[in-house]
Parts: structure tokens; sequence; C-alpha cells
């Protein structure tokens, strides 16, 4: 694998590092690339969560390299924001809960990036926002679709428009962090919160409920309880399920 993404498994969590802390982990073709093929490569029940991350504490990622995008032609821009767009869709759809570990910058694509994970965790000294539309560009990987249904329209606009840029503890009270740790102790926490909440649990089942909450919440009541009553009869059915039933009411292991 390049260097410019690392990986790393154990204990069933995967974790991958943006490798290119000089830059601010900046997000240019071949990162993006590996992050997409990556994800493509992981899957239940070798892995049963993911964690991403920067290298060092300074940048989660300061967004798309700059500095490729001004040798780029249209085209090579195009493919950029379509690769993007792509490795969003790849973590947002992806089987595995994936967790967001942030450390210092977080902004434009890589705020984008980490909007599609299940669960950002900041370290308090993370800045987190979207100056895009300030360089007379546009957060194009998602960023205005995902960020209204997480923080809500009004303080997107803010975001986006605006050019706010949010403290860790500011993004959590507006619901872009669920959780705060100190400085340096992101990565950590995410390791840890991914092996506690997910190393005894059925990946199958886990991939359901997640796939229930990416795909319902855009459909209508009625089809997104369709889509659930059929997810469920097939859970219900599950030895999985039969297992845990026992075992919390204490009529088998555990």
């Amino acid at each position: 694998m390049s260097d410019t993404v690392m990986l790393e498994i154990h204990d069933r969590v995967a974790c991958l590092t943006i490798n290119r802390e000089r830059s601010r982990n900046a997000l240019n073709d071949e990162a993006l690339g590996r992050l997409k093929a990556s994800l493509e490569n992981l899957a239940p029940p070798a892995v049963a969560a993911i964690v991403i991350r920067g290298a060092g504490l300074k940048a989660f990622s300061a967004g798309s390299d700059i500095k490729e995008l001004a040798s780029q032609s249209l085209k090579d821009r195009i493919a950029h924001t379509d690769l993007g767009h792509a490795l969003g869709d790849a973590i947002e759809q992806h089987p595995c809960p994936v967790i967001a570990a942030i450390e210092g910058y977080c902004l434009g694509g890589g705020l984008e990036i980490a909007s599609a994970c299940d669960y950002r965790i900041a370290g308090a000294g993370a800045v987190l926002g979207l100056p895009e539309v300030a360089l007379n560009a546009l957060p194009s990987w998602g960023g205005t679709i995902r960020l209204p249904r997480i923080v809500g329209v009004a303080r997107a606009r803010e975001l986006v428009l605006f050019g706010r840029r949010l403290t860790a503890e500011e993004a959590m009270s507006w619901s872009l962090v669920n959780r705060v740790v100190p400085q340096g102790e992101a990565f950590a926490a995410a390791v840890a919160l991914a092996k506690e909440t997910f190393g005894n649990t059925d990946p199958g089942i886990v991939s359901i409920a997640k796939g229930l909450l990416t795909h319902g919440t855009g459909a209508s009541t009625r089809t997104a309880r369709h889509l659930e009553l059929l997810a469920d009869m097939s859970v219900l059915a599950s030895e999985a399920m039969d297992q845990g039933v026992k075992a919390f009411s204490g009529k088998g292991p555990g």
C-alpha cells in the first residue's frame, strides 16, 4: 500500500491513517483512491469497525491538496470531485461502523469525509470548518448534503456561506462531533470505543442497523417502516439474536 495511507488491523478494528503530515494530511488523488480501495477491501466478520485519522496532531485533514488542484486540467478536477464523492459514499455505505478520530484542523474535504463517518471524536484542540466558498470553490464532496442533515440547515449555512470555524466544544454543541477528549487522545478513544462497542456484537446485525439509518432517513415514513420490517424479519430469525435474547434473559451464556 502507498505511504499516503497506512492500514493497521488489531482485534478486528481497522485503523486507516492519512499519512501526509507535512501537508496537513491534504487529500490528493492518490490518498483518496487509497482510502477508497482500503475500505473496499475491509469487511466483516474479519473487521468489526473502522477508525480513520490523520497522521500527527496538527490535522485530521485540511481538505483537498490545493497544489495538486492548481496543476490539474478541468477534466482532472472533475475526476477529483467524483473521487471525493465516491470516498464519502464508501464510508457512509460501508457495512462496518466508521469512526473519525479528529485532531487539529478538519477543514473542507477533511470535514466532508469526517461527516460521512458514523461517529466523530475530536481532540480538544480541533478546528472544524468549510472554507471553500471564501476560496471561490464549493464543498462538493457531499458537504451541502450531509452537513444540513447533521447540524440543521441554518447552522450549515453558517459553515458553508459564512465560513464559520468551530472549536471542538462548539462542534459538539452543534452535534457535528459526538465526543470531545483531551488533545492527542482522539485516536486512542476511537479505538477503545470501537473495541468496547463492537467487539462482541454480530457484524451482520450492525450492518443492517447502519443500512437502515443510512437509507431510511431519506425515505418516506411508510417506505422506511417497510424496510425496517423486512430487515427485522431476517434478524428475528437469526441465531445471533436468539443467543443475545437468551443471554440477556439469563437463560444462556453471559
